[in-house]
């Protein structure tokens, strides 16, 4: 059903949501865990997929949807360009399943490095107890370094995805100016 609209009865699909998420709280506090209540709205989203008259009521369905992991990303206020991205769930179990041949190739896949890239690493590492691939690029102008440009990629071999891409990165303006 996705891509549908939602059903039009906007007050009785918010108010069989309601019900619905009381219904969820007071199974949370059975289980004596109300803490949970205040997140429960944010991990767990009631989506509409019907509405049917039955008699003088009305029958809402939901389709319930669970937040599995985070995505988050950071965009250049100046350009809109995507500076980076992560997604926590690739970040789970990693391991050395790939060789470090086809972990660059996923790499470089998700970062797109320009031609005047260049690699300076390019190894699996142990972070927070987890062997994670690391792929780093640096930038270089007629041989000098371009200070604070890299582009770094984090691949959990063992999935054989990118989990995170971090670019800061920028055209050199090589023309003498006063600066």
């Amino acid at each position: 059903m996705a891509g549908e609209t939602p059903p039009e009865d906007p007050e009785a699909i918010e108010r069989a949501r309601a019900a619905v998420f009381r219904v969820l709280e007071r199974d949370l506090e059975r289980q004596e865990t109300p803490e949970a209540i205040q997140y429960l709205q944010y991990f767990i989203q009631a989506r509409p997929e019907g509405v049917e008259q039955q008699g003088p009521y009305k029958r809402v369905t939901f389709g319930m949807h669970q937040r599995i992991s985070e995505y988050s990303t950071r965009y250049s206020p100046v350009t809109g360009e995507q500076r980076s991205w992560l997604f926590a769930a690739f970040s789970e179990r990693c391991g050395r399943g790939l060789t470090k041949a086809q972990a660059l190739e996923v790499a470089k896949k998700a970062a797109q490095p320009p031609e005047d890239a260049v690699l300076e690493v390019a190894d699996y590492e142990e972070q927070a107890g987890e062997e994670v691939f690391v792929a780093r690029w640096g930038h270089f102008v007629n041989g000098i370094r371009v200070e604070r440009d890299y582009i770094q990629v984090l691949v959990n071999g063992a999935m054989g995805r990118a989990f995170a891409v971090h670019r800061n990165w920028h055209t050199v303006d090589e023309e003498p100016s006063w600066r």
